[in-house]
């Protein structure tokens, strides 16, 4: 992600304190890059390390790039000065945290409203129904796909130009801490947490932890006089709706009362219609999503857009004309039709909160049969084996037949031993058996974690006859 930041002398020191006393006085950086393949002359290279890459290797291209100086880990930093003695070097104790200082930093900048996003499920859909709403009356930044972790959101905040009136930046976690470092960095003046569900229990733990990190974006919003938007359909959420809660709070949901409180109803192809009433305003917007999640991510929008003034007119608009970002073989709830077979590609990912609205969504739809193909849910931790075995039994309430793939549903389905349920080892396998079981007007479900790939019994099911 290209980004034009600039930073002076001046503005170094704020950012990196002492370790930018020695720097030239003079200097200008336009544009932080963390990538060579994409660094243009003026930039800063900040030399991340992952697991499996360094930074610190491409140092050199950076210079030959033509970038103004490099911020490298403070125990490479006497090797590299001795190599490149005529360039300039920030040494710092962690360049991932340096990367977020100048992201921070620039952030500051701008006074407008920054929402940011976060939830266990959704919320990379409501980020874009949300950049959706807003941007149908005002220029608005928006994170990229879900780049929404310590790399991603500072690499989308250094897009910031005097060009935006807002921006909606998706904050995502797989461990404790996370979300508030996130929180701080963005510094956002309203925040939505879709739901609290089971994600990354490998190190979040249960529900609780889940809990803990997610609503850290909350605890930042209160503090800071923000506005908050609370999903009242969710229980563990609910409370933070509250009116005697310190702060502002704007609520919505499908089920329980709330300030954004929709009707939805869905045609036979399951979008979704939404019908909101709000005082002396009215309308019904058709949408060209899919399923039970996109009518809440639908209200989540709406509250967003209705806080900053919008009319019953542009929401309605907004929401009929917004289209789901294209997908690449693996979708977030498309619907596709092939050889009789009604196909909803859910493919992109999935958690129990995913997997049990996708269900749901798949019970609901007009068909003689249901078949679901389900694909191991991953970094569930100690609670994979209940988690998995939950889904299967929630499976089973939605669909006719249940096809799994992956070790953790293999294991599930030999503890609850079905008739409805079937085992593969292939994605070839899933897509044989739905085959062999199925006959015009069937409604299929796939899905599965991003890992599992389940893409590929999609792509099978739509080429099934050539």
């Amino acid at each position: 992600m290209k980004n034009e930041a600039t930073f002076t002398f001046t503005d170094l020191q704020h950012i990196a304190g002492n370790g930018a006393v020695s720097l030239p006085t003079d200097i200008r950086i336009v544009g932080i890059s963390t990538d060579t393949r994409t660094l243009v002359r003026g930039n800063a290279f900040i030399a991340l390390e992952g697991e499996s890459f360094d930074g610190h290797d491409h140092i050199n291209t950076a210079f030959e790039k033509g970038a103004v100086i490099a911020v490298v880990n403070a125990d490479k930093y006497p090797d590299f000065k001795q190599r490149w003695p005529s360039k300039t070097l920030l040494p710092c104790s962690d360049t991932l945290q340096m990367l977020g200082s100048f992201a921070w930093y620039h952030r500051r900048r701008f006074n407008i409203p920054v929402i940011a996003i976060g939830g266990a499920a959704g919320k990379t859909s409501t980020k874009e129904l949300t950049a959706h709403v807003l941007s149908t009356v005002m220029h608005v930044l928006k994170t990229e796909a879900n780049y929404n972790n310590r790399v991603g959101t500072p690499l989308t905040l250094l897009q910031l130009t005097d060009q935006h009136h807002a921006a909606v930046i998706e904050i995502g976690t797989n461990e404790p801490g996370e979300i508030e470092v996130l929180s701080a960095m963005v510094q956002p003046t309203h925040g939505l947490i879709t739901n609290i569900g089971k994600e990354h229990l490998e190190k979040l733990i249960d529900l609780d932890g889940v809990e803990k990190e997610e609503t850290a974006l909350f605890d930042y919003i209160i503090d800071h006089d923000g506005l908050r938007f609370v999903n009242v359909d969710d229980e563990r959420l609910r409370k933070f709706g509250y009116s005697d809660l310190k702060g502002r709070v704007v609520t919505y949901g499908l089920e329980h009362e709330a300030d954004i409180n929709p009707h939805v109803s869905f045609d036979n192809d399951l979008h979704p219609a939404i019908h909101l009433v709000k005082g002396a305003s009215t309308f019904r917007a058709a949408m060209k999503t899919v399923g039970v999640a996109a009518a809440s991510n639908a209200a989540a929008a709406l509250a967003v857009g209705w806080s900053m003034n919008l009319s019953a007119s542009e929401l309605k608009l907004a929401l009929e004309s917004y289209m789901p970002p294209p997908s690449h073989g693996y979708a977030r709830l498309n619907i596709e039709r092939a050889n009789g077979l009604v196909i909803l590609n859910d493919t992109y990912n999935a958690n129990p909160e995913s997997m049990i609205l996708s269900l749901k969504t798949l019970g609901n739809y007009p068909a003689e049969r249901h078949i679901a193909v389900l694909g191991d849910m991953k970094e569930l931790g100690a609670s994979s084996e209940e988690e998995h075995s939950a889904i299967l039994e929630v499976a089973l309430q939605h669909a006719d037949l249940v096809v799994l793939y992956g070790e953790a549903f293999k294991n599930a389905s030999i503890e609850r031993d079905s008739a409805h349920t079937v085992y593969c080892d292939t994605h070839a396998g899933c897509a044989e058996v739905v085959m062999e079981n199925t006959h015009a007007g069937c409604a299929v479900l796939v899905k599965g974690s991003r890992s599992m790939q389940m893409e590929h019994v999609v792509e099978l099911l739509l080429h099934a006859d050539q």
